[in-house]
């Protein structure tokens, strides 16, 4: 009877062991799906900011347009504040918390690369100016990686992508298959952890991209025909989806997101 005593007592200890390592799994990786996604969200922001202002900085007639790095970002928290009813800050970049530094660190480089295009945008008897979404998320994603270190990366990816540098991996082309599929819920990223060939673990998300009634001007009909960047228009409508912002961030206890 002891012994069986013991092997019971045993054994709750062992569930009891368990079940809360179970648990704190689980909450670790929702904190990670959010963190991934508010990335995500606000790349989108860097995003539509561009598309609105599409008709501004293409005005041939107007010299400088007053787009400056800085009126760029304050539009862009805006719009995110908007979408999640968070406030960022680049003040951020510089934080411990791990949430708060990529946030600010994603505006940092978007407000660096609208900075650095200045002399394209302000650019007197010149229409297009190439400052377009899917150019300024590409560099400000390329800043953002460079800044943020290893472990951590974002990226625009579609399956009909124009640049070679938006190419989807194999886990990126699963994903995009899935969003374009029937029934597949808007809006709704998706990720999970992936364990590395060094044993070291990452969380992959992607968050799907809809094609917006601005995006039609380069993306929608007529399909075949040359937009005003010089690429084939692919014959989208809108609604569907356009592709997906890509993104990974370490996986380890202490890049557990702040923000609730």
């Amino acid at each position: 009877m002891a012994v069986l005593k013991r092997l019971i007592f045993s054994g709750l200890i062992l569930a009891f062991t368990f079940i809360p390592s179970a648990q704190v799994f689980a909450v670790e990786e929702r904190d990670l799906e959010k963190q991934a996604d508010l990335i995500a969200k606000l790349l989108v922001s860097c995003r539509a900011i561009i598309a609105q202002n599409q008709d501004l900085i293409n005005d041939p007639d107007k010299g400088d347009k007053g787009f400056t790095g800085d009126i760029y970002i304050s539009k862009v928290k805006e719009h995110f504040k908007n979408a999640t009813d968070l406030e960022v800050s680049e003040n951020d970049a510089s934080s411990s918390d791990p949430v708060k530094r990529s946030l600010g660190t994603l505006l940092c480089s978007a407000k660096a690369v609208i900075n650095e295009s200045q002399k394209v945008i302000n650019m007197k008897g010149k229409g297009f100016k190439k400052v377009i979404p899917a150019v300024v998320g590409r560099r400000t994603g390329f800043k953002y990686n460079k800044a943020m270190g290893v472990g951590y990366y974002l990226k625009q990816t579609s399956i009909r992508y124009r640049n070679p540098a938006n190419h989807p991996d194999v886990l990126e082309a699963k994903y995009l298959k899935e969003f374009e599929g029937p029934g597949y819920p808007k809006d709704k990223g998706k990720g999970e952890v992936i364990t590395n060939s060094d044993g070291s673990k990452v969380y992959r998300y992607m968050l799907p991209v809809y094609i917006k009634p601005a995006c039609l001007k380069c993306h929608g009909e007529p399909k075949g025909e040359k937009d005003i960047t010089g690429g084939i228009k692919e014959g989208y409508k809108e609604g569907e989806v356009r592709g997906a912002i890509s993104v990974m961030i370490p996986y380890s206890p202490t890049n557990l997101a702040q923000v609730k």
